[in-house]
């Protein structure tokens, strides 16, 4: 989750604040199921003990719902395709959907054709968002999303045996559903570790105006780009600049267009690369 919070701040791509606020509601649920175990073991009160187990059980159904509707918009961003109406719609529907039927399931107790009912909507939106993955494959430039996008492919295939006895028995989700959730992650986790991995040997290159002119970067924004060496966020260069976000924004995504990338470190390895690094 740390590691999410220094690449939004570096990036700020719109879905890292999203998957920052599923890990922070992820937290949560540990910190009540330990609670949950503290109320039984100490204060045995059986009130308090359910009320904690229907908060859990809400947040967990929250974060599916949740999942329903960031895996295709994460899928959509990764293979550069646009998530917007009907699939915005769509997608907001089968999640409140997903949340509502678990609000229904829990207040009349374990019915198994609701059950079923949650688990083919949260396989469907799986495997929807794996089938297009896998069609615009070709259409992922950045090697290391393209890595990310491969493993993403691989472990739902992996996991097609567990969610399928989870749709036959859907109880069993209490399982699948961490799982899936743990193997998501680490996924995400991966692909930060590269990220931040290759920042310290970009930024310990040389950077020169020179080598921006190569690229017919302004010197305004060369400038942009040294605070952007220096760590800084957008709000941060736009303070040192005394100029806007918007103009901020404007800026990184002319340098971004002129130098042909699409992060702060493709950026940064591309204009502190040697000539005798090819």
């Amino acid at each position: 989750m740390a590691l999410s919070v220094v690449y939004h701040l570096r990036e700020e791509y719109e879905w890292t604040k999203y998957f920052i606020l599923f890990h922070a509601s992820l937290l949560l649920s540990i910190v009540l199921q330990v609670l949950k175990v503290f109320v039984n073991l100490f204060i045995a009160n059986a009130l308090v003990s359910l009320i904690v187990s229907i908060v859990i059980q809400l947040i967990l159904a929250a974060n599916v719902g949740f999942l329903i509707i960031f895996i295709p918009y994460f899928t959509a961003w990764i293979t550069a395709e646009p998530f917007r109406s009907p699939k915005i719609q769509l997608f907001s529907v089968i999640g409140s959907l997903y949340l509502i039927l678990n609000v229904v399931d829990s207040i009349y107790g374990d019915r198994w054709l609701l059950q079923f009912i949650m688990m083919a909507l949260f396989i469907g939106t799986l495997f929807y968002s794996v089938g297009s993955v896998t069609a615009n494959l070709k259409n992922v430039k950045n090697s290391d999303v393209r890595t990310v996008s491969k493993a993403i492919i691989i472990l739902s295939f992996v996991m097609v045996p567990l969610l399928a006895i989870s749709l036959v028995f859907p109880p069993l989700r209490i399982i699948s559903y961490p799982i899936y959730f743990m193997a998501f992650s680490v996924i995400i986790l991966v692909f930060l570790f590269i990220y931040f991995s290759r920042v310290v040997p970009a930024v310990q290159k040389e950077l020169t105006f020179d080598k921006a002119q190569a690229f017919n970067l302004t010197k305004r924004e060369y400038g942009v780009v040294e605070l952007i060496k220096d760590g800084l966020t957008n709000k941060e260069i736009a303070e040192e600049l005394s100029i806007s976000v918007n103009t901020v924004n404007n800026h990184i995504a002319n340098i971004f267009s002129k130098v042909n990338v699409g992060s702060r470190i493709d950026l940064l390895n591309t204009l502190t690369k040697d000539k005798s690094d090819g």
